[in-house]
């Protein structure tokens, strides 16, 4: 095992609502179909200590249709992250933008699990997420491919 370069000091959630649907075609559908997840991420890096960053992630769950999901939620979450000295400064807007919201996003998945797991339904767990293409980086590379010229075949 290899520790990760990004450490998270503090996290909490600054908002939270969970709704039970009050429809009967909400129980059976399968909880993972017909639920539509959003996920906002903001990133703030510190004035003073350029290794010291507080990410905010939001995450919505509604259904895809009116009456076919469970659980109705809507959840978010603030961290506090510091960045290892030995991280080239390079690579330290990349590892924010991909691990950060990957930790809270466990964390909220925790946290839906334990209040649905209280609920009428059965407990919503949110699927695996990743934000590796919400990096600096891949933003670049799929903004270069985008704009190169496509070859035309004959």
């Amino acid at each position: 095992m290899k520790r990760s370069p990004l450490r998270i000091k503090n996290y909490f959630v600054t908002s939270f609502s969970v709704k039970a649907n009050p429809a009967e075609d909400g129980a059976k559908t399968p909880l993972e179909d017909g639920v539509n997840i959003v996920t906002k991420v903001e990133t703030a890096q510190h004035a003073d200590n350029k290794r010291d960053w507080k990410v905010a992630l939001q995450v919505d769950c509604s259904p895809v249709e009116k009456n076919v999901c469970a659980y109705i939620v809507a959840v978010e979450l603030v961290g506090f992250f510091e960045i290892d000295k030995e991280l080239p400064e390079d690579r330290i807007a990349d590892v924010v933008a991909a691990n950060a919201p990957a930790i809270l996003y466990s964390a909220a998945r925790e946290i839906i699990l334990l209040m649905t797991g209280r609920g009428p339904f059965p407990p919503f767990a949110l699927p695996s997420a990743t934000f590796i293409d919400e990096t600096p980086s891949s933003k670049r590379k799929a903004a270069e491919v985008h704009k190169s010229p496509q070859k035309q075949t004959k």
